[in-house]
């Protein structure tokens, strides 16, 4: 049985590598391809745990996995036939709208069949974080699994780069028209960018869990840990890091690069103020991060496009701003139930004052999850990410271990990058930057709950999960 729930954890690092490649998973083929690989995985897990799962063991996750049950129950009652009397004590917009049909059942969801497929990718996000919390139970196999994260979109980004330098028109494989822009195996550049920026605060939190705390007492001590250092996985790491930075900067994707930017220097900054006992590299790490990688590697393929697509960039030219101040208006309607998760590109015509075009998504995920899901349930995933923030910034301030720390500070970089980009655009819908974001998410919760070292097993005493004592060379 051992070998068993071995195997389902290289299944579970395989499926993180996976996620990107069917178009970012963002076809119902795709993610449910996906969902049907989630599906085996959970029986394969209970089938090693002979039917007990280490449920002791997710009471540690339960900051994470409640608010993302729950917020699957919400979609449940959405989708939920209901009698009309009823449905108007709970949205009287929507209650008009379907008794103006002469029907006696009416749904909180103005476009119930797109919400039961939103449920579907939610309840398949769940048994992510779900089998995450239970394999993913040691800081070895935390950081392969962050490794595997970086690997992933190593390979998207060479991917991304190299069709464009080579002048390749069409994808090879789904023949998509291509541009001059990266965009991997991805539809939309800004979907690639944005799966790069958390893939690369977790890889510059993987160089921090390798970083040595104290400073090198000779001369003989520095050489050699930089020889160290030149042969570690820590510049395997590194060279990723670049290979990525130059097809985020090839996405030419605005809000992508400046999200990046804004993620490394206020996580850097909250690390520099709040690591305790912080390693003497830690401050060129971000430095070089920011100034080399982005300045002097960005001018040689392409900031200065981006650069000028950011001046470029008017108001009047745009329309995604009007999309979201006529958005408002929907959530003014639908307050507390929201119209319906993935009901957004059937109801926002119906607010549309002109005529701009088709808009399937808000191109702004708060102002969506608002207008699908209502203001009580967005907030609970507003709780969610906010309590993950606190956490990541708990673990750099308390906790001693390198790998937890690291972890942390990535996730901390990934989070922000993430609710900067998605203010501009619809990350969170595709698949394959949903469960990425999940497992971000996990990694802060990860961070915070796991011994540094051992496993965390189901004897855990659940009336004091405490962070074991550690030593600083974990």
């Amino acid at each position: 049985m051992k070998s068993l729930e071995k195997f389902t954890f290289h299944s579970l690092l395989f499926l993180i590598v996976l996620l990107p490649i069917p178009l970012g998973s963002n076809r119902i083929w795709a993610w449910s391809l996906i969902a049907i690989y989630l599906t085996v995985q959970s029986f394969l897990l209970l089938i090693a745990y002979r039917g007990k799962l280490p449920t002791t063991a997710l009471y540690h996750y339960r900051f994470l996995l409640v608010p993302i049950g729950l917020f699957q129950l919400w979609v449940v009652l959405q989708t939920l036939p209901i009698p009309l009397g009823t449905l108007a004590l709970l949205s009287s917009e929507a209650a008009s709208i379907y008794a103006s049909t002469g029907a006696e059942f009416g749904y909180l969801s103005l476009d119930s069949a797109m919400s039961k497929l939103s449920l579907f990718k939610g309840l398949s996000y769940t048994l992510f974080a779900i089998n995450a919390a239970i394999l993913v139970n040691e800081s070895k196999r935390l950081k392969l699994t962050a490794t595997a994260l970086v690997f992933s979109a190593t390979l998207q980004a060479f991917y991304g780069a190299f069709i464009v330098l080579i002048g390749i028109e069409h994808s090879p494989v789904f023949g998509f028209p291509l541009d001059i822009n990266a965009t991997g195996s991805f539809v939309y550049k800004n979907h690639l960018a944005n799966y790069l920026v958390m893939s690369l605060c977790i890889g510059i939190g993987l160089i921090v869990t390798q970083l040595h705390v104290s400073h090198a007492s000779s001369l003989h001590s520095h050489l050699r840990r930089i020889l160290e250092g030149l042969l570690s996985t820590k510049m395997f790491i590194r060279l990723c890091l670049v290979v990525m930075v130059i097809a985020l900067v090839m996405t030419r994707s605005r809000m992508g690069n400046t999200a990046f930017f804004a993620a490394t220097t206020i996580g850097g900054l909250v690390a520099l103020i709040a690591y305790k006992h912080r390693p003497p590299a830690l401050t060129a790490l971000v430095l070089s991060v920011i100034a080399i990688d982005t300045l002097i590697l960005g001018s040689l393929f392409g900031l200065e496009k981006v650069k000028q697509r950011l001046v470029e960039t008017s108001f009047l030219q745009e329309s995604r701003d009007q999309v979201v101040i006529w958005a408002l208006d929907i959530i003014r309607d639908f307050p507390i139930t929201g119209t319906g998760m993935a009901s957004f590109y059937s109801v926002f015509p119906i607010y549309s004052q002109s005529e701009i075009g088709f808009y399937d998504h808000a191109h702004n995920d708060y102002v969506q999850f608002l207008v699908e899901a209502g203001i009580p349930a967005t907030l609970l995933l507003v709780t969610l990410v906010l309590i993950s923030l606190w956490r990541t910034i708990k673990v750099i301030k308390t906790r001693h271990s390198r790998t937890m720390k690291g972890i942390a500070l990535g996730s901390l970089m990934a989070i922000i990058g993430m609710l900067i980009h998605m203010s501009v655009d619809f990350n969170l819908q595709p698949s394959a930057n949903a469960f990425t974001f999940v497992l971000v998410l996990f990694f802060a919760h990860a961070s915070y709950v796991l011994p540094a070292r051992g496993v965390l097993k189901s004897n855990i005493d659940v009336a004091a999960p405490s962070i074991p004592t550690e030593v600083n060379h974990v």
